[in-house]
């Protein structure tokens, strides 16, 4: 399968999930996809990945001013 199949294949599937209305559950599918090869391409010396980071005291006071 060269790259244009793939990509006409990849746009297909983007399309008919739009027509469904489901744009969003195919966001998280691929959000926790990306989150899975972070997470098993990770080395020991990493950190542990933080992508939605917990809202701090700091970042609270700011949205209020």
């Amino acid at each position: 399968m060269n790259l244009d199949k793939l990509f006409s294949w990849i746009i297909g599937v983007v399309i008919a999930v739009a027509a469904c209305g489901q744009l969003d559950t195919l966001q998280r599918w691929i959000w926790r996809a990306q989150a899975k090869v972070v997470y098993e391409s990770r080395t020991s010396t990493w950190g542990s990945p933080r992508f939605f980071p917990a809202p701090t005291a700091r970042t609270e006071r700011e949205k209020s001013q």
